[in-house]
């Protein structure tokens, strides 16, 4: 897919996340209630997959959840990388103006490498575990403080929007 192909894409997905937060904070300002209600339902189907993988043999889906952190402020400079691979699943974590970017597949060159079960992963996603936990529970190859950096958006990222 060429990079004029997937620019559409993008800026679609940006007006999505923008809608998305203005109605958020509409609701939070004029309906509290609902809006604190609304955020409850949301956050549980991640939270009960999360249980349901750390709890089963069955595979899961990461890519899905990786969702959720896309675009979380992050502390990972521009142009260091971080591989996460979570069971088979291979992701590519980086930043872009100091927001949280998630592709598939294997870093290109990445500055570490980070290999979780699903289970710690979705523990991660939805605050059951710190990035501290979630490292400990990990392999990581490379620089500790790049894995660091670059989890540190994932974590309760299925509990709370972005900002």
């Amino acid at each position: 897919m060429t990079a004029s192909a997937t620019a559409p894409t993008r800026e679609k997905a940006e007006r999505a996340r923008e809608n998305s937060e203005y109605v958020r904070s509409l609701l939070n300002v004029r309906q509290p209630q609902f809006a604190a209600a609304l955020e409850s339902a949301a956050r549980k189907p991640l939270r009960d997959h999360g249980t349901v993988c750390a709890s089963s043999q069955r595979s899961s889906q990461p890519g899905w959840a990786l969702l959720a952190a896309a675009g979380r402020p992050a502390a990972l400079p521009d142009g260091q990388t971080c591989e996460l691979r979570v069971g088979p699943e291979f992701f590519y974590l980086g930043s872009d103006a100091g927001k949280l970017t998630v592709r598939r597949g294997p870093a290109p060159d990445g500055d570490a490498v980070v290999t979780m079960s699903a289970g710690t992963f979705y523990s991660l996603l939805t605050g059951q575990t710190t990035v501290t936990g979630a490292v400990r529970h990990s392999t990581v190859d490379g620089e500790p403080g790049i894995a660091r950096r670059a989890l540190e958006p994932l974590a309760a990222a299925g509990s709370r929007p972005a900002m």
